[in-house]
């Protein structure tokens, strides 16, 4: 598909020529993840004939609010985003509903009415990824007791909110399971890794990290490298790290006994489907309101089996 730079608007902005404009707002284009989200967008597109504008607010939800009131300027005939604060977007948002201009939010959710969400259930992720982190120490330990640490992820982000909801309020049917100390990792592996340096220095003693993301993950098992306490999965002293999404640097760090864990959505095909929905509510159909996207648990043991093969690793397609 063609593809031409937006002139107005932020940088690493861009469209394709023609056919009904779709406008798609996200927060970041850093992120491995959202690399398969533009991919499946505009692959979703060129199937249907669609004009995809992308804009991208590097994490600015002010800068996210003037983009998408910029493509209902330009006239968006259906608004996808993904949302750098679920609050933040709330007038934009409002703006959309206004000119009639459907909204469909891909992975992640907003805090005001619209009119889909493709989403994974970030509440049952975070509890995965607890659950995990609980069945590791009751391994090494002869029961659920320990020290961990909970990098939450972008603050603002519903998915940030849900994940950890999801992971604290499991944790918190352990007693003897201790949060040492929750940071805010911004879903950011260069600030993770930051946060993870900081913690290990205050904290002798960790057997698991939670990352909200595998960007936060990945950084923190740099930061375990760098201050000589990796041992590989498996090992004794081994410091058991779970992350969420399935992004390349994790998948790899799972295959090479760094990450015990990643917890896989399919940003490729659920950017897809929200094409779908759009395709769908061109044709004047209906469209549910929630299409929750199912997760696969991908590990060392799993990661060749013909269950995550059935799945999808995404990541080898971006």
């Amino acid at each position: 598909m063609a593809l031409a730079l937006v002139a107005a608007g932020t940088a690493c902005n861009r469209e394709s020529t023609s056919g009904t404009m779709v406008g798609y707002s996200t927060y970041t284009v850093a992120n491995p993840f959202f690399a398969g989200m533009q991919k499946g967008l505009d692959a979703g597109s060129s199937e249907h004939g669609y004009s995809l504008v992308t804009t991208n607010a590097n994490g600015e939800p002010n800068q996210q609010v003037s983009d998408i009131q910029n493509l209902l300027n330009r006239g968006a005939k259906y608004l996808l985003l993904s949302p750098s604060d679920g609050k933040a977007l709330a007038p934009a948002l409002e703006a959309a509903k206004a000119k009639n201009v459907p909204v469909i939010a891909i992975a992640d959710s907003v805090d005001v009415d619209i009119t889909s969400t493709v989403n994974l259930d970030n509440v049952a992720a975070g509890r995965l990824a607890a659950d995990q982190i609980v069945q590791h120490l009751t391994k090494v330990n002869g029961s659920p007791r320990g020290n961990i640490v909970n990098l939450t992820g972008l603050t603002g982000t519903p998915s940030a909110r849900d994940r950890d909801a999801g992971f604290t309020s499991e944790i918190g049917k352990y007693p003897d399971i201790k949060i040492v100390a929750t940071q805010d990792g911004g879903y950011d592996t260069e600030k993770s890794n930051t946060a993870m340096n900081d913690i290990l220095q205050a904290n002798p003693k960790i057997d698991a990290v939670f990352g909200g993301n595998d960007a936060e993950a990945v950084g923190a098992s740099a930061a375990i490298a760098a201050a000589g306490r990796f041992v590989p999965v498996g090992a004794p002293g081994h410091i058991f790290v779970v992350g969420i999404d399935g992004s390349k640097p994790g998948i790899e760090n799972v295959r090479n006994g760094v990450q015990d864990a990643s917890i896989s959505q399919n940003p490729i095909k659920m950017a897809q489907k929200a094409i779908d929905l759009v395709a769908e509510l061109e044709a004047g159909k209906q469209v549910p309101k929630n299409v929750v996207w199912p997760a696969q648990l991908i590990t060392r043991d799993n990661i060749d089996s013909p269950e995550v093969e059935q799945y999808g690793i995404w990541s080898n397609d971006v």
